[in-house]
């Protein structure tokens, strides 16, 4: 099947469902690569934070994911038919126990994609989304990528019984919708530190400035800091 036809029904589908699904992304070899620098990275001390939500080591803007965020964006934008601007990219390993709530995203993830690095684990994890009111398991493979309208597609993950799971989120906005504002999530840059400012002018128990609805500290508060 021409790749312009695979495209088109990715495209089709995340116009009716609010999600698609672009499996084989990349080689073998190359997830390896991604896979041992995320397990590599944890030597480094303090170079993750640790999750309380959900039990996980989490980076926010790592270098990796920052490349992927930018060299993945055609292809993204392509599957959805919509021009973005790249907003940000967290990196996270999923330990025996960890969970993802069901949730949306906030409003500098109008556009998201979930990109399986590499796992060791005995049986699929499936990540789920609530399309047209049906629950759905999506299985992701390494190099699978998952896009979905992150802001308005309920999504989340059961408890993880394996030994860890590496995963990619890659959000965007709509260069033609109302979150622009949103573009590099308040960065100079794709691949610039979150700025600080906020850390001083936020009450940590307070609502999140990005309209999350999530506490201060359980948002930028936590990435930020």
């Amino acid at each position: 099947m021409p790749m312009t036809t695979v495209i088109q029904d990715q495209e089709n589908n995340y116009r009716n469902a609010g999600y698609a699904v672009v499996r084989n992304c990349f080689d073998s070899t190359s997830m390896a690569v991604m896979r041992d620098y995320a397990l590599l990275q944890r030597e480094h001390p303090g170079y993750y934070n640790r999750e309380p939500i959900t039990s996980s080591l989490d980076r926010y803007a790592d270098v990796m994911a920052e490349s992927l965020l930018l060299d993945l964006q055609p292809l993204i934008e392509r599957t959805t038919g919509r021009e973005l601007f790249a907003s940000y990219s967290w990196l996270r390993i999923y330990y025996p126990g960890s969970n993802l709530p069901r949730h949306i995203d906030r409003k500098s993830c109008e556009v998201s994609a979930s990109l399986t690095i590499g796992f060791d684990a005995d049986k699929d994890w499936p990540l789920w989304v609530q399309s047209n009111d049906r629950d759905i398991p999506i299985k992701l493979a390494p190099g699978d990528l998952l896009v979905y309208d992150g802001s308005d597609v309920p999504h989340w993950r059961e408890e993880f019984d394996g030994r860890y799971w590496i995963q990619v989120f890659l959000h965007y906005v709509d260069q033609q919708g109302d979150q622009t504002a949103y573009r590099f999530d308040g960065r100079p840059a794709i691949g610039a530190p979150k700025i600080r400012r906020s850390v001083r002018t936020s009450g940590r128990n307070k609502p999140c400035h990005c309209g999350s609805g999530l506490k201060f500290k359980h948002c930028h508060g936590r990435i930020e800091a």
